[in-house]
């Protein structure tokens, strides 16, 4: 499948590239990676996402050219979905870019779906910028300085700064080879890890006063609201990592914040250790993700979405590992 892709990357002209809403590290990191490396090798790209990058990846390479409109579908030759489980998690763009030829699915996600014509999922990988780094040596296409920054800060954002189950050998071995390209893993992690807005701190401590444990210490969660948002000025973007501080508490096993996204409407991320599997309980309310990392949307208000997922969640563990 790799060969097939690369391929079709060598073979045509016009590129349609898109990832998930709610971008996050390898979302914008892959996008922006794909981009340069095509436009190095002559082709003409669009690059859409439908919402805001977050302000601690706007430092990244090509991050200031990714737009927030798909133009009419009769300009791509071919459309590639990046770490994107499902094609309705594009949003406002799935229904154009459905209308394009062929589509090409690439993603480390293990509830994946195959809604492309080309479809390439390895849950074994770290993330979806490992994936196409494979891609990038079958074409094979010179990775420049820059489009090495996104894979570098792709797979560190995914890996938790190399800390999460998925950081495996082979990611490791990618990213010193971005380092070995000239990436400066001190300028990636203080673009990523120390460029915090005041505002973005101030959610955060109001985030950290609704932290609950509950099951003997073993679920912990935290939330954010659309009042809190209003309050500090701040964007749902700048919640982006607050669902680590409640995993790391030493008890916990299974952690889970709450973001009022809109009346109604609430997004609910899945952090777990060990072998508790996240992924199947996101599966359970019609989401998706990894084994120790997922989420899902939920309808209702803030406290209702609250109050329901705990009750399922604390069922969840007294499950044991699933």
């Amino acid at each position: 499948m790799i060969d097939a892709i690369a391929k079709e990357l060598r073979d045509n002209k016009r590129f349609l590239l898109t990832t998930h809403v709610n971008p996050d590290g390898d979302a914008i990191g892959s996008l922006g990676a794909l981009a340069l490396v095509l436009e190095g090798l002559g082709k003409q790209v669009v690059a859409y996402c439908q919402d805001e990058i977050p302000s601690f990846l706007r430092f990244l390479p090509y991050s200031e050219r990714i737009v927030k409109e798909i133009p009419g579908p009769k300009r791509f030759d071919l459309a590639v979905v990046l770490d994107c489980g499902e094609l309705d998690r594009i949003g406002n763009g799935a229904g154009v870019l459905q209308k394009v030829e062929k589509i090409i699915h690439i993603d480390h996600h293990s509830s994946s779906d195959d809604f492309g014509q080309l479809n390439l999922v390895r849950p074994e990988c770290s993330s979806t910028a490992e994936i196409l780094y494979e891609i990038f040596q079958a074409i094979p296409a010179t990775v420049s300085l820059e489009a090495a920054e996104n894979i570098y800060t792709a797979i560190l954002t995914d890996t938790g700064s190399f800390r999460f189950a998925n950081t495996t050998a082979r990611a490791l071995i990618i990213a010193a080879e971005m380092v070995t390209l000239g990436v400066l893993p001190e300028k990636i992690a203080s673009q990523v890890y120390d460029s915090m807005s005041l505002e973005r701190l101030q959610l955060l401590a109001l985030s950290l006063k609704t932290l609950t444990l509950r099951s003997n210490g073993r679920l912990a969660s935290m939330l954010v609201s659309r009042q809190m948002l209003a309050e500090t000025n701040t964007t749902v973007m700048d919640t982006d990592g607050f669902v680590n501080y409640p995993r790391g508490i030493s008890t916990v096993e299974m952690a889970i914040f709450f973001r009022e996204i809109d009346s109604g409407k609430v997004n609910v991320s899945l952090r777990s250790r060990g072998r508790l599997n996240v992924a199947k309980f996101a599966h359970n309310h019609h989401g998706g993700g990894h084994h120790n990392a997922a989420a899902f949307r939920a309808e209702g208000s803030l406290n209702k979405v609250v109050q329901e997922v705990l009750a399922a969640a604390e069922e969840f563990i007294a499950g044991g590992p699933q």
